[in-house]
């Protein structure tokens, strides 16, 4: 059977990959024209050979020695064949979720104590001992935002937390090749008909990155309850940078805090202060 030549199998998935393969086109002395097929389209071109619920003789599949080959009566008849067993082949079934990705930080270092209050460290004078079976107090352990657990050596720049939650759009392509997913951040100017309310608040907050890739974030399905939850949660984390930003940024509030004359930016935890220290009534 002559080769006529080769010929370049292409398509691209919904969710933008491209697939492709080569094939050897062939041509009979009886003018029936046919190309090599890798075996994942077997299934795909068996489909499309008997569209309509009916089998079509014109179009078939055949193993040689080797490789499977496909045939038709014509070159463009081979060519649509083909190219639409390859494309079914990749088809997806689409699947969109909406979740809510969330993550937080805490950059701080403490010793705790097992009645709950805290201190500095071990050897200040209101810590409780760390007792060789491991009760007493001891190091509350917290991590670096690399994962680094916070000690003497590997310490933080600043005492800090931060939060990051926002609504993402999880689309998954289900196809007999395989799955993939696509994940895109929802933001208040897209038309996204399932969001109520308290969704479209927290779409809406901006100057905001996520802090690694959405399928390494915390994960729940959206609700508005959940939602609600963290728009608050979020909106408190902008209140106390406010808080900061007003507090420290001038100094006079700092001093009058000092001499007992202004409120304090945030009230210690109890125990934190109660020392000789303490301002006299």
């Amino acid at each position: 059977m002559p080769k006529l030549r080769n010929h370049t199998f292409s398509t691209r998935t919904e969710d933008g990959h491209p697939h492709q393969f080569e094939s050897e086109i062939h041509v009979s002395t009886d003018g029936e024209f046919s190309c090599t097929v890798p075996d994942f389209l077997l299934d795909a071109l068996r489909t499309v050979s008997t569209e309509g619920g009916k089998a079509s003789p014109s179009l078939y599949v055949h193993k040689l020695k080797v490789n499977h080959r496909a045939y038709a009566p014509s070159l463009a008849e081979l060519l649509r064949f083909v190219d639409e067993a390859h494309k079914q082949h990749h088809k997806a079934v689409v699947t969109t979720e909406l979740v809510i990705c969330y993550d937080w930080f805490s950059e701080v270092s403490y010793w705790l104590n097992p009645d709950g209050t805290i201190t500095a460290n071990g050897a200040m004078p209101d810590a409780a001992e760390r007792l060789p079976n491991g009760a007493g107090g001891n190091w509350d352990d917290h991590k670096l935002k690399s994962g680094t657990t916070i000690s003497a050596t590997q310490t933080a720049q600043h005492f800090s937390v931060g939060m990051y939650a926002a609504i993402h759009r999880r689309i998954t392509y289900t196809r007999p090749s395989g799955a993939t997913v696509v994940w895109s951040r929802i933001s208040q100017f897209e038309q996204e008909q399932a969001l109520g309310e308290w969704g479209l608040k927290l779409s809406g907050i901006t100057g905001l990155s996520a802090p690694k890739a959405p399928e390494y974030l915390r994960q729940m399905p959206y609700t508005e309850e959940a939602s609600k939850f963290f728009y608050g949660s979020m909106m408190a984390m902008c209140e106390m940078g406010r808080r900061f930003k007003a507090f420290f940024g001038d100094e006079a509030n700092v001093l009058a805090a000092i001499a007992g004359s202004g409120p304090a930016l945030l009230a210690p935890p109890p125990g934190a202060v109660d020392s000789a220290l303490d301002t006299p009534e």
